[in-house]
């Protein structure tokens, strides 16, 4: 009778502590069916095109961050007022980017970036102009400050425009190396894969025009980061030690003339160069 009583309790207790693990664990299940995915920004930003309550979150969250691209951008002379103009069309400009965004070509921070810097440069711009037309002159010097006030804005509106253009570009190239690393590559990658010959790099340049006129292997470098080398040997006809061999610099062409590099393009050039 000992030894069964025994047997018992034994089987009892592992009764209760199966029991308990069931517990625990259908605990853990339902807190994981309980919570709610986390979104990612740019999934939130896609949800925010059907839905204004999403819209107006992302833009409230994203008031400290258009404040600084306004204090970034704007000079120093500016008063409130004229850094409220920037405000404002820093907020338009982060709306154009929620409408306007496409998850399939790159993080949207990067692209409400470079979109909002556009819109606070030229509302720099017609802020200027307008400062241009309110300048008040004597009478006798009217004739030579108005010689040299244009000099002036000249060279002023071409150091400006160059300085905007290089920050825009410098902002494309780190979103660049961002799409590279995605297919485990870098800046390095690209400059040793770059073909050095006149011939290599018309091949190039054949092999991207045939690629971006077939849509199918266009979203299959996108949606799945893989080359599709078969593919492309059927499309052009090249030999599949060629397609293999410029690999790097046309998957670097193809991202560049999908996606949102306007300044960048200017790089690949009509002789296949990047």
């Amino acid at each position: 009778m000992f030894f069964v009583g025994q047997k018992r309790r034994r089987e009892r207790k592992h009764l209760i502590e199966t029991l308990n693990r069931k517990v625990i664990k259908l605990e853990k299940n339902r807190e994981k069916i309980e919570q709610p995915k986390q979104l990612t920004l740019d999934e939130r930003v896609e949800r925010a095109k059907h839905s204004e309550l999403e819209r107006d979150k992302l833009i409230s969250e994203y008031v400290p961050f258009l404040r600084a691209m306004v204090a970034k951008h704007s000079p120093r002379h500016y008063d409130v007022h004229l850094r409220e103009d920037l405000f404002s069309a820093a907020l338009l400009g982060f709306d154009e980017a929620l409408q306007n965004y496409d998850i399939g070509k790159g993080r949207f921070l990067t692209f409400a970036t470079r979109v909002v810097s556009f819109r606070i440069i030229d509302q720099t711009r017609k802020i200027k102009r307008t400062e241009g037309k309110t300048i008040s002159l004597n009478d006798t010097d009217q004739e030579t400050a108005s010689s040299s006030l244009v000099e002036i804005n000249k060279v002023s509106q071409s150091n400006y425009e160059a300085l905007t253009r290089r920050e825009a570009l410098e902002e494309e190239i780190e979103q660049f190396k961002e799409e590279l690393l995605q297919w485990q590559s870098t800046m390095e990658d690209l400059v040793k894969a770059s073909p050095k010959h006149q011939k290599l790099r018309e091949i190039c340049k054949e092999i991207t025009s045939a690629v971006m006129q077939n849509p199918e292997i266009i979203q299959t470098m996108q949606q799945k980061k893989y080359y599709p080398v078969k593919k492309i040997e059927i499309l052009t006809g090249l030999p599949r030690k060629t397609i293999e061999r410029t690999r790097m610099f046309i998957i670097a062409s193809i991202i560049i003339k999908t996606g949102d590099y306007r300044f960048l393009q200017d790089y690949v050039g009509e002789e296949g160069r990047i």
